[in-house]
């Protein structure tokens, strides 16, 4: 039973790498699970599903985020009723965040934040999820509250590695993030390239140059 069980886990690995990597290659796309994001086990499902739990990430600097859900939130501008993770860190940067994935399951983004002077957000686009491919980049639109000024945003995810080694961990996710103001094609608000490990979670963050 357990060689079995093994053996499907396997299975189910290799499907969520497509075009599964020969030797020394590079896959073409990946499924990119909540898990993945989080830092849970996944196994190997290509769905976007919802663990149930304390997550805390890897991070190798800095304070590590700690990803708590999913719970039910009253979206406070949209009346929407949402499955969402509270995360939060101590530090520097402190602070606390609440994220719902997009209706059409591409990302994971913020719908509250406690900085920036943010009452909420829709349909941000902060993580990738779902199938992705090496060297895809693709643009998002939502909006953010400032009390009750409305401001649109567009945000942009670049898949840099889609599958690769880091901190000695097989199967990472490099991607780099953009946020910008919708109409403002200036410096970006910020623009980041995050990197996430199986059963990790972040393992490190860096503010692009």
């Amino acid at each position: 039973m357990k060689v079995y069980r093994a053996a499907k886990f396997a299975l189910l690995l290799c499907a969520g790498l497509i075009g599964g990597p020969a030797s020394g290659q590079t896959p073409a796309s990946r499924f990119i699970p909540l898990q993945l994001i989080l830092g849970d086990r996944w196994n190997g499902e290509q769905t976007i599903t919802y663990p149930s739990g304390r997550f805390v990430e890897g991070v190798r600097d800095g304070a590590a985020s700690i990803w708590v859900g999913p719970r039910q939130w009253l979206h406070p501008k949209t009346g929407r009723t949402l499955t969402v993770y509270a995360r939060g860190r101590d530090g520097r940067n402190a602070a606390e965040q609440v994220f719902a994935v997009r209706d059409d399951q591409a990302a994971i983004g913020r719908v509250a934040d406690s900085r920036f002077g943010i009452t909420a957000c829709d349909q941000e686009a902060k993580y990738p999820l779902g199938k992705w491919k090496q060297g895809e980049t693709r643009t998002f639109e939502n909006v953010c509250w400032y009390g009750d000024r409305v401001q649109p945003k567009v945000t942009t995810i670049a898949i840099q590695e889609i599958d690769y080694t880091c901190y000695g961990l097989e199967h990472c996710l490099r991607i780099e993030w953009t946020l910008r103001d919708k109409g403002k094609n200036g410096r970006p608000i910020d623009h980041r390239i995050y990197d996430f490990a199986p059963n990790q979670g972040m393992v490190h963050e860096v503010r692009a140059p």
